[in-house]
């Protein structure tokens, strides 16, 4: 697949946000696919941020540590972490980072509402099942103002009337989730989904 013509492969930086309505949605495994794809099949400068408390991808990155610009972090296939960061440290690798950049939230609050705002792609996974969307209002109503704009929704499965619903309520622009077996051995055919969440 030719990625030339598109517009956001020409920019030097772009600030990607994953956050999930509830807890357990895939956030980790969507952000993890996205910096895998931007650096191994767009050869990006990519940075991950995971923003926690606690790592839960330390046992999985954390064989290679490095020091950069002040920061310590892990390099793996490429792509550079920052595990368990607060939203200070995390607003001062977005400053300083020339290239790309994935934050992984592991959860949406008021806190860290100040980093989602400043992310260019704006990606929210959830469910409209009956036992789910009440996480998908709680979390809208918590988005209210400068972060409902330009939201990408990622629902969990290809259900026209859930997909309908969403652009209805809410104007967001709507995708469902890939299916990505591995994310650090992305397929060819997990390219063109990921590019039109992205994008």
């Amino acid at each position: 697949m030719s990625t030339k013509n598109l517009k956001f492969t020409k920019q030097n930086k772009k600030i990607i946000g994953v956050i999930g309505a509830s807890p357990k949605l895939g956030v980790t495994h969507l952000s993890l696919s996205i910096a895998n794809f931007l650096y191994s099949g767009l050869k990006k400068k990519t940075l991950y941020i995971e923003l926690c408390d606690d790592s839960q991808l330390l046992v999985v990155v954390g064989d290679r540590q490095i020091n950069f610009d002040g920061y310590t972090g892990f390099l793996y296939k490429g792509v550079t972490y920052v595990l368990a960061c607060d939203v200070d440290e995390a607003i001062q690798l977005i400053d300083s980072w020339e290239g790309f950049i994935v934050v992984d939230f592991a959860s949406y609050s008021e806190t860290n509402s100040i980093v989602f705002q400043r992310c260019d792609t704006k990606l929210l996974i959830g469910s409209m099942t009956s036992w789910c969307s009440r996480n998908v209002y709680q979390i809208s109503n918590k988005l209210k103002g400068d972060c409902m704009k330009n939201i990408s929704y990622i629902n969990l499965k290809n259900d026209i009337n859930e997909v309908l619903r969403i652009k209805k309520e809410f104007k967001w622009n709507v995708f469902v989730r890939p299916i990505i077996d591995n994310p650090f051995r992305l397929k060819e055919s997990d390219f063109e989904p990921l590019i039109q969440i992205i994008k």
